[in-house]
């Protein structure tokens, strides 16, 4: 698979702080992307005071085009409409004439008829540089997009953290993709999680409507991110009848799945959660569940608990973006265990995907390939038989 390596920043550093000051318009974060929904980018930026918003940019192709909004506002929110899927764009954000951080270059979500993407996958991000080194990381492995499986901001989720913590340390992945995280244990101790919600610009749901739990559509794959800390998942909740309906819905080719605290882990895994929802996954056919809360990395074998048909599910702890390491006694579910921080990568491809993880410095290891057979399906079973071998 052949991805454009996108070109960093030309200052990352400028992107945070008392930067930039001219006729009162001051930088305090940003520009980060965002993601709203299957086929819209936003870029978003926080002023120091209310300005108006404007982002210039350059198509491929060299075609230039300008998004204004006059309303004066501290918090802005650009959405890109209009992009030719999977494609990069080069941008500079504006706001009351002055040029908000350095340029730089955002991809348009990929469509359905797109089936090749790579996507990161990080959580429990603590203590800065760790963060930072796996930013840098991110950036070199020309992912589109990067999902956080949870505690973004240690101890406590608080608002004033969330620079030092998190925007800060990741700010070079930020300017150039988006990061769509689910609400942790840690980052719900504050508010429900609010300063969460108000620091991210994310998709939001059809139930509730707003970004507890949401999902979005990445070429030929279904990304489902689920709330199990601070609201309802059990059977008649709507989460739940949500769920159903998501999973049910989509006719894509690969499911995947992501939310905090893991019902499979050798350091002790939810069993509410794995009695809850692991058997809607079966049934629903869902390929990975990617969690975090243990910090450490796991990958299980396929696992079929509840007596429905398919190869079975595949769940990775992805908890090493920082915080102190965890220990564990490895069960007979687990595949492959290590207390390391890092990140993992997935790539997708017809019929095929590659998960790798990384340590800090990029070295692979673990990886595992999920291939699923060109044959034709059984009627209403909605997914290809699907088998597990080595790259």
């Amino acid at each position: 698979m052949k991805h454009l390596r996108r070109p960093a920043p030309a200052a990352a550093a400028v992107l945070f702080g008392a930067a930039l000051f001219a006729r009162g318009a001051g930088l305090v974060r940003g520009p980060v992307v965002a993601r709203l929904d299957d086929s819209t980018a936003a870029l978003v930026w926080w002023t120091d005071q209310d300005c108006d918003t404007r982002v210039d940019g350059m198509s491929p192709s060299g075609e230039p085009f300008s998004i204004r909004f006059s309303e004066r506002v501290r918090r802005h929110v650009a959405p890109l409409t209009g992009l030719v899927a999977g494609t990069h764009y080069r941008y500079q954000a504006y706001s009351d004439g002055v040029a908000m951080g350095a340029a730089s270059t955002v991809a348009a979500p990929r469509s359905p008829q797109d089936p090749e993407f790579r996507f990161g996958v990080i959580g429990d991000t603590a203590t800065g540089q760790i963060p930072a080194e796996i930013a840098d990381r991110l950036v070199e492995s020309g992912s589109d997009l990067v999902i956080h499986t949870g505690d973004v901001v240690y101890p406590d989720g608080a608002d004033d953290l969330y620079d030092q913590e998190f925007f800060r340390p990741m700010a070079r992945w930020l300017s150039l993709g988006p990061v769509l995280p689910t609400l942790g244990n840690h980052d719900i101790h504050t508010d429900r999680g609010a300063p969460l919600l108000a620091n991210f610009v994310l998709p939001r749901n059809s139930a509730t409507g707003d970004s507890r739990f949401y999902s979005f559509r990445q070429g030929s794959a279904l990304f489902i991110c689920l709330d199990v800390e601070s609201s309802s998942y059990g059977y008649g909740s709507a989460q739940y009848r949500w769920l159903v309906e998501t999973l049910a819905a989509f006719d894509g080719e690969w499911k995947f799945v992501y939310f905090h605290e893991p019902p499979y882990s050798s350091a002790g895994g939810n069993a509410v959660i794995r009695l809850i929802l692991s058997p809607l996954f079966e049934r629903y056919g869902v390929d990975v569940v990617f969690c975090g809360h243990e910090h450490l990395y796991e990958r299980t074998f396929p696992i079929r608990d509840f007596g429905f048909p398919g190869p079975g599910v595949v769940y990775i702890t992805e908890g090493g973006g920082g915080a102190d390491l965890d220990s564990f006694e490895r069960r007979s579910f687990s595949a492959f265990a290590a207390s390391r921080h890092g990140y993992t990568i997935g790539e997708v491809s017809p019929g095929r995907l590659v998960l790798t993880a990384h340590d800090t410095d990029g070295t692979v290891f673990d990886s595992v390939v999920l291939s699923k057979a060109p044959v034709a399906q059984p009627p209403g079973s909605g997914r290809r038989p699907r088998v597990l071998d080595r790259p």
